[in-house]
C-alpha cells in the first residue's frame, strides 16, 4: 500500500486516437482512476498530471492541479474522447517541456502511457518519439509503457519506455486492471546528482 512520504510526480499520457471507442475509453479511464485510488493524493505526497494524445495533445491538467483524490478522480471520469491519429510524439515532447516545469525538486519523475496502437504523427514509426522518450529519461522522467493488443508495436514501446520491465503487453482493455498490482510493485528510478541511481518502490516507499 502507497505510504505517506513518497514523493512522486506521476504523469499519464492516454491514448484516445480513432482505435479507441466509448467503450474502450471508458475502460483506460477506469485504469487510470484505479490507479489513483490506491496513492497518496496531495501537495507533499502524490501528485498527478493527465495528457490525452490523438491527432492533437492536450495537457488535460499539470501536476499542481489537483490536491486531493476525490476531485482528481471526477476529472478523470470525465476527460473526453478524441479520435484521430496516434501522436505520442508530441505527448513526449509536452511531458519533458510542459508537464514536468512544474516537479518539485525532491520528487520522483513517472509517467505511464496507455496505448492501443503504433505513433504515426507527423509519420508512421517518427524518428521524433523516440527522441522525446529519450529526451525525457535524459531529464529523470521514468517512462512506463502499457500496450493493449496486438496492433502495438512492442520492439518499439520496448525502446521508449525505460527498461523492458517498464513495458507492459494486455491482450485487451478488459485486462487492464489485471497488471495494476504488477505496476505498484516495480521499482521507480530516480537520479542522484549526474549519474548515481537509486531505486525505490513505486508504492511502498
Amino acid at each position: 500500500m502507497f505510504v505517506a512520504g513518497c514523493i512522486i510526480d506521476l504523469n499519464f499520457l492516454v491514448d484516445s486516437s480513432g482505435s479507441i471507442n466509448y467503450q474502450t475509453w471508458a475502460l483506460a479511464l477506469k485504469f487510470v482512476a484505479n490507479i489513483v485510488r490506491v496513492l497518496t493524493i496531495g501537495p507533499d505526497d502524490v501528485r498527478v498530471a493527465f495528457v490525452v494524445f490523438a491527432s492533437n495533445v492536450t495537457v488535460e491538467w499539470g501536476l499542481a492541479q489537483y490536491q486531493d483524490k476525490a476531485s482528481l478522480v471526477h476529472a478523470i471520469d470525465n476527460v473526453r474522447i478524441r479520435g484521430g491519429n496516434t501522436n505520442l510524439n508530441g505527448a513526449l515532447y509536452l511531458t519533458w517541456s510542459q508537464v514536468y516545469r512544474e516537479a518539485r525538486p525532491n520528487a520522483n519523475k513517472v509517467t505511464i502511457i496507455l496505448t492501443d496502437g503504433v505513433d504515426n504523427e507527423p509519420e508512421f514509426s517518427t524518428p521524433l518519439t523516440i527522441q522525446n522518450a529519450s529526451r525525457c529519461k535524459n531529464d529523470g522522467i521514468r517512462l512506463i509503457a502499457v500496450g493493449v493488443t496486438n496492433s502495438t508495436d512492442e520492439q518499439r514501446l520496448m525502446q521508449i519506455a525505460s527498461s523492458q520491465s517498464d513495458f507492459y503487453p494486455v491482450g485487451d482493455f478488459n485486462a487492464l486492471n489485471s497488471i495494476i498490482s504488477k505496476l505498484t510493485s516495480q521499482n521507480c528510478i530516480t537520479p542522484e546528482g549526474t549519474d548515481h541511481i537509486k531505486y525505490f518502490t513505486l508504492f511502498q516507499c
